[in-house]
């Protein structure tokens, strides 16, 4: 008689093939211990397929076509973009997403690293189900499990999705040609992004939101320069006004009824909040700890509430940015094995692929005025930066925030062309507890924007020494 085959047995198992999922499988594998990962559909989740790579891909098409209108005749500007509505630009965000899939396949190949298919319910600690297209069903044994299933777009009840006329975040890169005319609802990053695309893509864009402001966790001087950005690209903003209704009437155009106003389009999105992907991921014996919005609440080490079993990425919440999730998966695979090889850090920086982009990290002025902290501002417009010149840039700003008594940089904020590049230089400084007077002192490329920290550490040393004598570093503080 035939003996059941026994269950495979490895020392992490990982449900979720996202940023999280696949850095957490190569870091257990680079520790020498067997790794698996769970997913029911492809590599890549919203970070390859529905959101990072293929809307960057859109992104970074349009700002380069954006940036000739500088330099060129609009005639020619003007032909790029025809070229792109035909539906080339989408074509070619398919076509990178299906390029990093493949990448991706060849990295976990490398690192021997097996991907097995099916949709995983975990009965325990030690145990995970996973059941098949057909309805077959096998198990995994696990020395620990980490939960990097991520997140999908937040659907309401109330708003007709057909992916066609009405769509959310994952739906709209699924289009073939763009629409005359789209109103967004959701000034959060994603909204700010598409809004930005749409319109450098021709399409007359609205942006509406029930909040007074575009993304109100930014710096506020910082988001009011992106915002006079975005209405320079063609952005019409119409904030403070919530959502009351949204329906397709009998001519297949879209009606949206807002607090204040009534907008007729050919097309609607919404990008308000999302959700985690979890559903019936876990037995119903397990006690998970979520939060109100279904997060799985994670500790330090990313252990959940159910001992052995780790969370990371989108479906434990905020900062849900790839490279966060990334760097989470790294250290909850670390810490399931029992190696706390390193942790996740309390500043990292935050990239918004706007036009132009918007990066930040540290605290912003509204954190370090409800807190008491003393400080003086460094600013350099993009404007007086001779590259920023040079690109004809007419928005854009560097800001650095210092502490007066202590002269380190407590935050840096940048909006222009670059900025999520020009983060890291402020990231570096930041990390290493430097003070502005290193900033200041640094030789830089000419002519760069990377210049815009000399110029902004110079104007912040101006306000601590008014007499024009610099003096030392309060390194003691």
């Amino acid at each position: 008689m035939k003996q059941p085959q026994a269950a495979p047995h490895y020392d992490l198992v990982i449900i979720g093939a996202g940023s999280a999922g696949v850095s957490a499988a190569v870091q257990t594998a680079k520790l020498q211990r067997s790794v698996c990962i769970l997913d029911k559909n492809s590599i890549g989740g919203a970070w390859i397929h529905t959101g990072t790579l293929p809307s960057k891909t859109l992104r970074e098409v349009l700002a380069m076509t954006n940036s000739v209108r500088v330099h060129a005749d609009k005639r020619f500007s003007a032909g790029i973009i025809k070229d792109m509505l035909e539906g080339r630009i989408f074509e070619r965000a398919k076509s990178v997403s299906e390029s990093f899939e493949q990448h991706v396949h060849r990295y976990l190949a490398k690192n021997n690293v097996p991907l097995l298919a099916g949709t995983a319910t975990i009965i325990d600690r030690h145990t995970v189900r996973l059941t098949d297209d057909d309805g077959n069903s096998s198990s995994v044994r696990a020395g620990s499990v980490l939960i990097t299933t991520g997140s999908r777009p937040r659907r309401p009840d109330s708003i007709p999705f057909d992916g066609k006329l009405v769509l959310d975040a994952d739906e709209v890169l699924q289009l073939e040609h763009a629409p005359s005319r789209l109103v967004i609802y959701g000034a959060g990053v994603i909204g700010c992004e598409y809004a930005c695309i749409f319109a450098a893509l021709g399409v007359e864009t609205v942006l509406a939101d029930t909040r007074p402001n575009i993304m109100p966790s930014i710096d506020g001087e910082i988001a009011a320069e992106l915002q006079a950005a975005m209405q320079t690209l063609g952005v019409e903003l119409r904030l403070n006004e919530q959502l009351l209704r949204v329906k397709v009437d009998s001519a297949q155009e879209v009606i949206v009824e807002l607090e204040g106003s009534r907008v007729r389009t050919n097309m609607f999105l919404y990008t308000s909040g999302r959700e985690p992907n979890t559903g019936a991921l876990w037995d119903a014996g397990l006690a998970m700890d979520v939060d109100s919005k279904g997060m799985i609440q994670v500790d330090k080490n990313f252990q959940t509430s159910v001992e052995g079993i780790f969370a990371a990425g989108d479906v434990i919440g905020m900062p849900a940015l790839a490279a966060t999730s990334s760097h989470q998966g790294r250290v909850a695979a670390a810490n399931a094995l029992g190696i706390s090889t390193f942790d996740f850090p309390s500043t990292y920086p935050i990239g918004v692929y706007t036009i132009p982009e918007l990066s930040s990290i540290g605290a912003t002025e509204e954190e370090l005025l409800a807190a008491g902290v003393e400080y003086v501002v460094g600013r350099a417009h993009y404007g007086e930066i001779a590259r920023g010149f040079i690109r004809g840039e007419r928005h854009g700003r560097l800001k650095l925030l210092v502490g007066r008594k202590t002269h380190r940089v407590l935050g840096v904020h940048i909006v222009g062309e670059g900025a999520c590049e020009l983060i890291h230089i402020g990231m570096v400084f930041m990390h290493s507890l430097a003070p502005v007077q290193e900033l200041a002192q640094v030789v830089y490329n000419y002519p760069t924007l990377a210049e815009g920290y000399k110029i902004a550490a110079f104007n912040a040393l101006n306000k601590l020494f008014p007499d024009g004598h610099i003096g030392n570093p309060n390194v003691d503080l």
